[in-house]
């Protein structure tokens, strides 16, 4: 990968004049999101051939689930400024809580996760892309929260899938869709004029994990790895009152301590200094190798 490339074109330096590609969009916030309708018009008049393949509503923090085995419905965005949009649904039982049907067992619609609406996108919406990007997600993705997150996990679908993708994430208070498109856009044509020895835009099963900083004025562009450093944990709490509801049960978040030495070089720790991070990923989980000495007191005590 020549990273020298990122660097330019993110910078500015190149002109965002690509040759035209296969592109499938997808993200974890719904069809409708404003991110993603901006970054298909962008790539659009970049003259790509773009299509969207997302969940119906917000599926944010479902990771890698899908429901198998259930019938789902695929759905065409009405808006005729997106005739290139479809979205995933399926059903689920409930129980209903009106007045005509009260605690009677009824089917209620849901919505897709990431996950599904990514895997419909490669065989039904657009088979054989050039490029996924999933995103851009209202809220960064970093380190080890990323396994929570159906931004990360629907994108490495792809990449399981032979497909090289993108997972590109913005500050949550972003107000400016246009921002984060331009900037993809940018990055898409790097890759395009830089394109590996067999033509591919990336090396085989290799993504690229994208954050975006909340300073207009970014600080430079940096190459990183996703680490282990978030910023924040999320926890089971009694009282949330940080979403409004004071006094409820339920999971939230809270920040965790400052980074250590070793995580330095993590991506949440560039993010944090006002830096665009470009971190490569695999999509698989990171294998630690546990070493002989325990591998061979556990072939002799755990015995068929």
């Amino acid at each position: 990968m020549k990273r020298s490339a990122w660097m330019l074109a993110l910078g500015g330096v190149i002109a965002p004049k690509a040759f035209a590609l296969n592109i499938l969009l997808s993200n974890d916030d719904g069809y409708q999101h404003p991110n993603i309708r901006a970054l298909y018009t962008e790539l659009k008049a970049q003259g790509h051939n773009v299509k969207i393949a997302a969940p119906q509503g917000d599926q944010s923090a479902r990771g890698g689930s899908f429901f198998f085995g259930r019938e789902v419905t695929v759905g065409h965005d009405t808006d005729p400024a997106y005739p290139d949009s479809y979205y995933i649904s399926t059903t689920d039982k409930g129980v209903c809580q009106s007045a005509e049907c009260a605690g009677k067992e009824v089917q209620i619609e849901i919505s897709g996760t990431p996950v599904m609406a990514l895997l419909m996108g490669l065989n039904k919406v657009l088979p054989h892309p050039d490029l996924v990007i999933v995103g851009p997600n209202p809220g960064n993705n970093l380190g080890a929260i990323n396994m929570a997150s159906g931004t990360f996990n629907a994108a490495s679908v792809a990449l399981q899938s032979g497909v090289p993708a993108l997972a590109v994430s913005t500050d949550l208070k972003e107000k400016d869709p246009q921002r984060a498109a331009v900037l993809v856009a940018k990055l898409v044509h790097a890759l395009d004029q830089h394109r590996q020895p067999d033509g591919a835009l990336l090396p085989p099963g290799l993504g690229l994990n994208i954050n975006l900083p909340k300073d207009a004025q970014i600080k430079g562009v940096k190459l990183t790895r996703v680490g282990s450093y978030v910023g924040f944990e999320a926890l089971y709490t009694d009282d949330l009152k940080q979403f409004n509801l004071p006094g409820k049960p339920g999971i939230g978040f809270q920040y965790s301590p400052a980074a250590t030495a070793a995580q330095q070089d993590d991506e949440a720790v560039w993010l944090n200094k006002g830096y665009l991070t470009i971190s490569p990923f695999s999509g698989l989980p990171e294998s630690i190798s546990a070493g002989p000495a325990l591998q061979k007191q556990l072939a002799q005590e755990v015995k068929p």
